[in-house]
């Protein structure tokens, strides 16, 4: 019987040829996983996550009032939005005299939560006072009231 070549002849690789496919190969995988990765990271990244902007304003039910009496007391609050710390604000008043006021309690109050503003003893110069409230988080941001007329009337003022 005659002999029969092989139907399929397997050629020789040589072993360093074989080890550069591998290496091609092993960069071209590395370089596909890096820019998954950073395609990832990017689009982690591209969420512009900015927070929400503080802001102040006085609570409804406890607005300052149009009008008070000398040493009249009222309530006042402010509602902070956007407050990731939740500080509340401070309260000053200002006025074209040295004593404009008293807040009771002193020093930051919650958003939302009421304190007293008790009028100046005798009519400023000038016969008004502004009352704000500043965000002890952002600083920048504040409300700031309408002249209060400081007198003989009394209007707006909601009980402490």
């Amino acid at each position: 019987m005659p002999a029969t070549a092989p139907l399929y002849h397997r050629p020789e690789i040589r072993p360093e040829a074989q080890s550069e496919e591998r290496c091609q190969r092993f960069q071209q995988l590395a370089a596909v996983i890096a820019a998954a990765a950073l395609a990832f990271l990017a689009a982690c990244g591209a969420q512009n996550s900015m927070a929400p902007a503080v802001s102040v304003a006085f609570t409804p039910g406890f607005t300052p009032p149009t009008a008070m009496m000398v040493s009249e007391a009222c309530g006042v609050a402010a509602t902070v939005t956007n407050d990731s710390k939740n500080q509340g604000v401070t309260w000053k008043a200002a006025c074209g005299s040295a004593s404009c006021g008293t807040f009771t309690p002193v020093g930051p109050s919650g958003s939302m939560v009421p304190i007293t503003y008790t009028s100046p003893a005798a009519v400023p110069t000038g016969g008004t006072v502004t009352l704000t409230a500043t965000s002890v988080t952002d600083p920048t941001k504040s409300a700031t009231s309408p002249a209060i007329a400081i007198g003989q009337n009394s209007a707006g003022c909601t009980a402490p």
